[in-house]
C-alpha cells in the first residue's frame, strides 16, 4: 500500500508538470492538447486520492532523500493533512482546466491558460506537501509567478494589464518577506524539517531574538497572498480576468495563506507579537469586506469581497489556535466558491426574464422568535454528535453557528408561512447542522494526528467573540441615521468597480 501511495504522490506532482509541459510547447493549438492537459489533471487528482487511501489504509510516508546524519535533505511528505490539501488543490484545479477548455473555446490564448493553471497545481502541490520550509518556499513563489501569468493571459481586456502589475508587486513584496523568513531560519536552524513536530517546536528556541521576526514575515506573507488588510488591493482588480482565472484564485490561490500557516503552525504561533498582528489584521479585513460585499453592484466584485470576509476570518481562526476549524473552513470555502465562480454567469438576468416577484415577510417579532428557536435547535443537533466540540475554541465557534443559523433562519423566514416553508426550513437547517458537527467529527479523527499542537504565542479563542461583536457594533451603526449619512457613501464608493485603462499599474496599492 506505501508503494501505491508512493506512486499516487510522485503523479501527483508530475503530472501538473507534464501538463505545463504539453500546454506551454504545443499552445493549446489542436483540441487534443487540450483534452491531454485535462486528463493529465484529473489523472493527477486520481493519485492524490490514491495517496488519500494509502495513507488511511496505514500510515504516514513521504518520498524523501536524507542525508548522512538520517536528516531530510529536500521530499515530499503523505499525512492526512497534507493528503486532503492535494485532493483538494488536484481537484479543484481540474475542474477549472475542465471548465476553461469550454468558457475559452476559440481563445488562441487558452493554451497559455492551461499551462499556467498547470504551473499553479504543480507549485501548490509543493507547498501543501514540501517535506522542508525550503521546498516550501520555493513552492511558494513558484505559484505566485504562475498564478500572475494565468492572470494576465488575456491583456487585450480591460483593466487586465493593471491588474496583473499591481498583483505580481504585492506578491512580491510577499514572497520577499517568506524568503527572507526562509534565509534567516537556514542560517540560525539550518535545513527546518517541516515533518519532525519536535523540529518544528524546537526552532523558535533556536531563532531566539530572531523568532519574533520570522513570525511576523511568515504572517506579513499569508496575508497578502490571502488578500488582507492593505496588502490585499490586489484582488478587486483580478474580477477583469476571465471567470476561470476567477474560480481557480478563490478556489485555490487565496487559500494559500492558510495552507503556509497549518503547516508551519509552531514557528508562526510562538510569537504573540504576530498573532496579534495576524488577529487584528484578518478580523478588521473580515468586518470590512463583509459591509464591501453588499454594496458591490457586480455578481464576480460581490464574490470578491465574500471571500476577503472569509479569508479574514479563517485567519482569525488560525491566530487562536483553532486548527481544526480553521482547515474545515479553507476547504469549504474553496470548495463553494467554485462552484460560485464557475456558476456566476447564471446570475445575470437573461433578456426578456421577468424579475423574481416580492415575498410577503412575517412581522418581525414572529420571525425573531423563530429563528431563536431554529437556532437553539440547530446547535443542539450539532452539539449532539459525539467529539463534535473536541477541537479548540469549539465552544465559540458554536456560537458563531448559533449566529449563523438566527440569521439563515431570519432569511428564511421572509417567505410566505405555509406550512410546507415551515418543514422544508427547519428540517434544512436541523439536517444541516448535525452535517456540520459529523463533519467536525470525522475530520478531526481524520486530521487531529496531523494538526499543530499548542504554541505560546496564540490568543484565547474567546476573542472570536470580541471579533463578532466589533462587527455587531459596526453594523449597527450602520442603522444609525447621521452615521450612514456619512459612513454608507465611502462604503459605497470603496465597493465601487475600479476606472479601468489607466495604465498606471502602481495606482490604488497603497
Amino acid at each position: 500500500m506505501v508503494v501505491l501511495g508512493r506512486l499516487g504522490l510522485g503523479a501527483a506532482l508530475v503530472l501538473p508538470v507534464a501538463g505545463l509541459v504539453i500546454a506551454g510547447m504545443l499552445g493549446g493549438a489542436s483540441g487534443r492538447a487540450r483534452r491531454v492537459v485535462v486528463g493529465l489533471g484529473w489523472a493527477a487528482t486520481l493519485g492524490a486520492l490514491g495517496g488519500l487511501v494509502a495513507v488511511a489504509a496505514g500510515a504516514p510516508f513521504g518520498l524523501l532523500v536524507r542525508g548522512r546524519a538520517g536528516s531530510v535533505v529536500v521530499g515530499l511528505w503523505a499525512d492526512q493533512l497534507t493528503v486532503t490539501l492535494l485532493v483538494l488543490v488536484c481537484g479543484v484545479g481540474a475542474l477549472v482546466q475542465s471548465f476553461a477548455v469550454r468558457s475559452l473555446q476559440g481563445d488562441p490564448r487558452v493554451g497559455r491558460f492551461l499551462a499556467g493553471t498547470s504551473g499553479v497545481v504543480a507549485a501548490m502541490l509543493l507547498v501543501c506537501s514540501a517535506a522542508t520550509l525550503p521546498l516550501l518556499v520555493g513552492g511558494w513563489v513558484a505559484a505566485g509567478v504562475a498564478f500572475v501569468a494565468v492572470l494576465g493571459c488575456r491583456p487585450d481586456l480591460p483593466g487586465v494589464r493593471q491588474a496583473t502589475w499591481r498583483t505580481a508587486w504585492l506578491f512580491g513584496l510577499g514572497d520577499t518577506g517568506l524568503v527572507v523568513a526562509g534565509v534567516l531560519v537556514a542560517w540560525r536552524v539550518g535545513n527546518l524539517d517541516l515533518v519532525d513536530a519536535r523540529a518544528l517546536e524546537a526552532a523558535p528556541g533556536r531563532l531566539g531574538d530572531l523568532a519574533t521576526v520570522v513570525a511576523l514575515l511568515l504572517v506579513g506573507a499569508a496575508l497578502t497572498r490571502s488578500a488582507q488588510w492593505v496588502l490585499g488591493r490586489w484582488l478587486p482588480g483580478t474580477v477583469a480576468a476571465p471567470t476561470p482565472a476567477s474560480a481557480l484564485l478563490h478556489a485555490g490561490v487565496v487559500n494559500g495563506g492558510g495552507i503556509l500557516l497549518v503547516r508551519t503552525g509552531a514557528l508562526a504561533g510562538a510569537s504573540l507579537p504576530a498573532m496579534v498582528v495576524l488577529f487584528v489584521a484578518a478580523g478588521s479585513s473580515a468586518a470590512v469586506a463583509a459591509q464591501l460585499m453588499t454594496r458591490r453592484p457586480d455578481v464576480k466584485g460581490s464574490l470578491v469581497y465574500s471571500t476577503k470576509s472569509q479569508m479574514g476570518f479563517m485567519l482569525a481562526e488560525y491566530a487562536v489556535g483553532a486548527w481544526l476549524a480553521a482547515v474545515v473552513h479553507l476547504v469549504g470555502h474553496a470548495l463553494y466558491k467554485a462552484m460560485l465562480f464557475l456558476g456566476s454567469g447564471s446570475q445575470v438576468p437573461r433578456l426578456g426574464q421577468a424579475p423574481a416577484a416580492p415575498r410577503r415577510a412575517l412581522p418581525g417579532l414572529l420571525r425573531a422568535g423563530l429563528a431563536g428557536v431554529s437556532a437553539g435547535a440547530a446547535v443542539g443537533v450539532m452539539v449532539a454528535v459525539p467529539g463534535a466540540l473536541a477541537d479548540r475554541g469549539a465552544a465559540v465557534l458554536v456560537v458563531f453557528a448559533a449566529l449563523s443559523a438566527a440569521a439563515a433562519a431570519w432569511s428564511w423566514w421572509e417567505r410566505p408561512a405555509t406550512l410546507g416553508w415551515a418543514v422544508l426550513g427547519v428540517g434544512g437547517l436541523l439536517g444541516a447542522s448535525g452535517l456540520y458537527g459529523l463533519v467536525l467529527w470525522g475530520l478531526g479523527r481524520w486530521l487531529g494526528p496531523a494538526l499543530p499542537g499548542g504554541a505560546a504565542g496564540l490568543l484565547s479563542p474567546w476573542w472570536l467573540l470580541v471579533m463578532a461583536g466589533a462587527g455587531l457594533v459596526a453594523l449597527g451603526a450602520l442603522r444609525v441615521p447621521w452615521l450612514a449619512e456619512r459612513l454608507v457613501p465611502v462604503l459605497v464608493d470603496r465597493a465601487a468597480p475600479e476606472r479601468l485603462g489607466s495604465g498606471l499599474w502602481w495606482e490604488g496599492v497603497v
